[in-house]
This record gives C-alpha cells, structure tokens and sequence, in this order.
C-alpha cells in the first residue's frame, strides 16, 4: 500500500526529474490541493519536513502539496516565473528572494495578501504583520500593499580568521565584537600586515578586500548613509556624493591591493568551480572575508577546527554606530494561483513561527518570525548577527530594485579594474536607474523603511 507521504515523495521526484516541463503535469486545482515551487533541490528535504508537519495539523488535514524544486533564481532572472504565469501554469506557492518581491508585483506577478488576511484571520494588515520583523515587512510592501510572508533572514559582518591575523602580528582585540569596532584605517594596517608576496609580485596570502565576498555598493552604502531613493521627492539619487564615497572606497583600494592582484590570487587559491573544502579562508590564505551567517554551517561542516570568528563591518571613525544589511527568502503567491483556505493555512504555517523553527536553524539563518527569534530558534553561533537585526534594514524596496542592484554591480567591477572613476560610476548609474523610475511616478516606499525597529529588542 502507497502511503500518502510516499506518493507524495514520488511524485517530487517525478517532479525533479522533469523539470519545469513538470508543472503541466501537475494536479487539477482544487480546495486542497497546494502546488508549490519550493527552494533548491539540496534543501528538498527541508520544504519536506514542513510539509509533513503541516499535514499532521488539522488545517492540513485531506491537503495534497505537491513541490517542485523550481527556486527564485537569485536577483535578476524571472523568467521561469514570468512564463508560468503568462502560459498560466504557475503554482499556488513560490519560495522566492524577497528582494524580487516589489518588482515582481510591480509588473503583476504576484498576489496580494490584504484581502486574504482580512478574509480568513479578521485582523488587520498591521496587526497581522506585527508577527514578522518590520524591515522584511517593508521589503514585501509594493504601494501599500503585502504581497508575500517573509522567511528566513540574514545580516552581513566581516569573518576573520584567528590564526592568519595572529601570525601576522595583528592586534586580535581590533576584532573582538565586544571590545571594539574596527575602522576602515585599521582594516587597512591589519591586511597590510596580513599580506605576503612572493619573489614575483604575486599574493601568497591576502588580507582583505571590499569588492569580495558581500562586499556589494550596498554593504557600504549603508554605513556612508547613500540612499538610493528619496521618498519626499520620488526620486533616485544614485549621483549623491555618499554613493560617489561609495566608490571611491573601491577606487583607493585598488590602487592599494591591486585588482588584477587579488584576481590572480583568488584564480590560484580558491579557482571557479573548486570544492567547498578548497577556498582561500579554509586553506589558511585569506585573513578577511565579508559574510553573514549562512557561512556558520559550511564552516562546521567543512573547517571545524579553524578558528573562524565574526564581527561588525568596518566604520568610517572611531566610535561611529555600527550598520548592516539583510537579505531573505519569502513565500509568494503568484497571479493565477489556486487560493484556498487551505493554501493560506499552508502559507501561514511554513512562513510562522512553526515553519520557521523547523528550517531556519537548518539553514544557518535567522527567522524573521518576531516570536521564532525571542525563543532562539537559530544556529547559536549566529547570535552575534541576531543582535544585529534590531538596526538593519532590506535593500530599498523599489520597482526596478533588480536593475538597480545589477548596475550597482557593475560599475563596482568597473571602478574596481580602473576602467570608470567613481564621479563617472555614479553618474553612470543615476543615468540608468533614473529614467526607468520615472514610470513609476510619485511612488513611495513604506514610511518604515530604514527604521529600527521597535518589535526587536536589541
């Protein structure tokens, strides 16, 4: 006898072997049953366990939820998306970068939820959301309405490791979190203390640069207060002179550690497509790194005894506040779905608190579930990043958040490599991001957004 569980598995795995081409063989809608695009299929297993947990309450009860391993394909990529709701084959359910949300309801993609909640919780959108940390509120928000349930989150902080910056004669009190918040001018003496170079000029050890890792113009943006938009004028100010400080931060650095440099040596230690076991920070060649907490599991798992440790992000003075950003996965639903009571119960479920302290833990996250995060259900190690939470905020929510972000990047490798100075970069991008956000005239972000917030104590 085939257990309901077992047909289920099978069919993901049916699912799996076929692709998108799956989804039209997908079930006929109907009051219970859920079709869902979960995350990646390495972490199937995850989306599994909530659903089994789901089908054990009485909300789950006679549910069907069939997954596809179809996840949101990072910061630039819809199509998968886009062409299953035009053909009309989207699922009910999308795991989904939260960053894309705004752009994605922008161009009618997905479904709001304000209706939803009014009908099956009788609460109101505030008082509903008040559950979930405000900035991923905000990042789900497009012209005051919610079109998602944020999942997991994250912040962004510098890794060291103990050993390198300890033969290197550096000063490891510089890194202590709970002694001291480094600056961009001690940052600098440590990688040059950190740095060795062999008779031919090459990096055999490196210290630290502000284009690797999470080093995006994002990440410093935050703590040089450039803003990418400006609500009381409904304008965007990527040419301010912070985003121009921005990039000057990459422009002197490289001229300092070259880029052709570190490219070389990142091409020697730590080469594309490398196992996880070989990078420059496990091999004991990279002192710095900029990462958050999804870095805790793969360095259990592969380097359990180096002494890894984290702290903030480099500020501008001695004494300046510390700053951070956070990114995060959602749970959508797309234009076309099937919403039931029961796709509603499933959606509230995986991205609450019981959802959420199944998986995140898991995936070396935070929750974003205000209740999940006061009763710790994350990796202990991630504490130092969960303090953090309270002062962060999300990428700005905006229409063309996407195109914003790939221009950002690019003219970051520009700057980086001497092709483009900094007042060229900025000027670049305001010249590419200005003139598609005038389509969208008079939009404002949430009012909260870039707020600490208040559910949080610090």
């Amino acid at each position: 006898m085939i257990s309901r569980r077992s047909f289920l598995t099978g069919a993901t795995a049916s699912s799996l072997a076929l692709g998108l081409g799956s989804c039209a063989s997908s079930p006929e809608a109907g009051p219970g049953v859920i079709r869902y695009w979960g995350v990646g299929a390495a972490d199937k297993d995850k989306d599994e366990q909530v659903r089994e947990a789901f089908l054990a309450t009485d909300a789950g009860r006679d549910v069907e939820i069939y997954i596809d391993q179809v996840p949101s394909s990072g910061v630039a990529d819809m199509s998968s998306i886009i062409t299953a709701v035009r053909g009309g084959t989207a699922p009910d359910l999308w795991w989904m970068d939260r960053f894309n949300a705004v752009q994605n309801a922008s161009i009618g993609l997905l479904e709001p939820l304000d209706e939803l909640i009014e009908r099956f919780e009788e609460v109101s959108v505030p008082e509903f959301t008040s559950q979930w940390i405000q900035f991923a509120v905000d990042e789900l928000t497009y012209d005051g309405r919610l079109y998602g349930l944020p999942c997991t989150t994250d912040a962004r902080g510098l890794m060291y490791n103990e050993d390198v910056l300890r033969d290197a004669g550096v000063d490891l009190d510089m890194f202590d979190p709970e002694q001291h918040v480094i600056t961009w001018d001690e940052l600098g003496e440590a990688v040059e203390k950190i740095v060795q170079i062999d008779d031919r000029g090459n990096y055999t050890r490196f210290g630290f640069a502000p284009w690797l890792g999470e080093g995006w113009p994002y990440t410093w943006a935050f703590g040089l207060d450039a803003q990418a938009y400006d609500n009381d004028t409904a304008t965007v100010t990527l040419d301010s002179p912070e985003w121009e400080s921005v990039f000057q931060l990459y422009a002197d650095w490289a001229e300092r550690f070259p880029y052709a440099s570190v490219d070389a040596f990142f091409a020697t230690y730590q080469p594309p497509n490398a196992p996880p076991t070989q990078t420059a920070m496990f091999s004991g060649r990279l002192g710095i790194d900029t990462t958050g907490p999804w870095q805790i599991s793969g360095n259990e798992k592969y380097a359990p005894d180096l002494p890894l440790k984290f702290t903030y992000l480099p500020v501008a003075q001695d004494g300046d506040p510390t700053y951070t950003w956070s990114g995060g996965q959602c749970l959508v639903i797309p234009r076309g779905a099937n919403i039931t009571k029961a796709l509603w119960e499933f959606l509230k479920f995986y991205a609450g608190f019981e959802g959420q302290s199944m998986v995140v833990p898991q995936y070396g996250n935070l929750p974003t579930n205000v209740r999940a995060i006061e009763e710790g259900n994350y990796n202990p190690e991630a504490e130092l990043f969960r303090t953090m939470l309270p002062n962060s905020t999300s990428r700005p929510p905006l229409p063309v958040g996407s195109a914003m972000w790939d221009t950002l990047t690019r003219t970051r490798s520009s700057v980086a490599l001497g092709s483009r100075t900094p007042a060229e970069a900025v000027a670049d991008n305001q010249a590419m991001i200005a003139p598609k956000m005038e389509l969208f005239e008079g939009y404002r972000m949430p009012d909260t957004y870039g707020q600490p917030s208040t559910r949080l104590d610090p």
